[in-house]
């Protein structure tokens, strides 16, 4: 298999560094990485395109050398697995409500005899070392969100699955959930956040968290979160684009 840069960096305690894709331009993830980002994540429940330009941003991401995540979304099997075999190490699932949730999704993830996936890995077995069945298991990464109360409610379930390999806590739609808004530094969203990260490390299962901004990155790599998410590549560039406009304009 491929070099397992995630959990060789949660071993080290070392966070890395996620750029959070929404364009999904196989371009732009070279740019990325030329750039020194750590790893993608490739949003496709909030992103553009379909599996073609997931499937392009795939390619791209493994010739710059980015180990990448691919949101999906749904918690639907097919669109899991479509994912995986097309060469992502990671599958990301929103709006986990619950342990029987989690577990679903993790069958999904995983070749028996631990879950369902059907065998198809077109992309994913290409440079693979070995027989692909039987270490795919043990890198791929299933990463339920815990972004609602009823994930919240569950937490100690849901890291205590078998196969549950990462969490990802996001605190947009769970300050939704908590106070009726987005406010993110919401002392409700900041205690659960901690929450996840504790019991995370209890369980032994790496974390990842979005953050909509240095400010909020900032703690959060205090914190010791394996791997962290600033932004995105639309507000990346929506802010150049205006800070552009505005250097230029000042001169004029």
């Amino acid at each position: 298999m491929a070099k397992d840069l995630f959990r060789s960096a949660a071993k080290k305690k070392q966070t890395l560094f996620n750029a959070w894709l929404m364009m999904n331009n196989p371009l732009a993830v070279e740019l990325i990485g030329e750039a020194g980002w750590d790893c993608v994540t490739i949003d496709q429940q909030h992103g553009a395109g379909g599996n073609e330009t997931m499937l392009a941003c795939l390619t791209a991401a493994k010739a710059a050398g980015l180990p990448a995540i691919v949101r999906v979304a749904n918690n639907d099997p097919g669109l899991v697995g479509r994912a995986l075999d097309a060469g992502a190490q990671g599958v990301m699932c929103p709006l986990i409500e619950n342990v029987a949730e989690a577990e679903s999704f993790v069958q999904a993830v995983k070749y028996p005899p631990r879950g369902n996936r059907s065998w198809g890995p077109y992309r994913a077995k290409i440079g693979a070392s070995g027989d692909y069945f039987k270490t795919a298991n043990r890198f791929t990464i299933a990463c339920p969100q815990i972004e609602t109360k009823g994930a919240l409610a569950d937490l100690d379930a849901i890291l205590g699955l078998k196969g549950v390999d990462m969490v990802c806590f996001g605190p947009n739609d769970l300050s939704v959930a908590l106070t009726g808004g987005i406010d993110i530094w919401a002392k409700e969203v900041l205690e659960a956040g901690r929450e996840v990260l504790a019991k995370a490390r209890e369980h032994g299962v790496m974390t990842l968290v979005f953050c909509n901004d240095i400010d909020f990155a900032k703690p959060r790599i205090k914190e010791g979160w394996d791997v962290v998410a600033i932004g995105t590549d639309t507000g990346w560039l929506a802010s150049a684009a205006a800070a552009t406009l505005a250097a230029v304009e000042s001169t004029s």
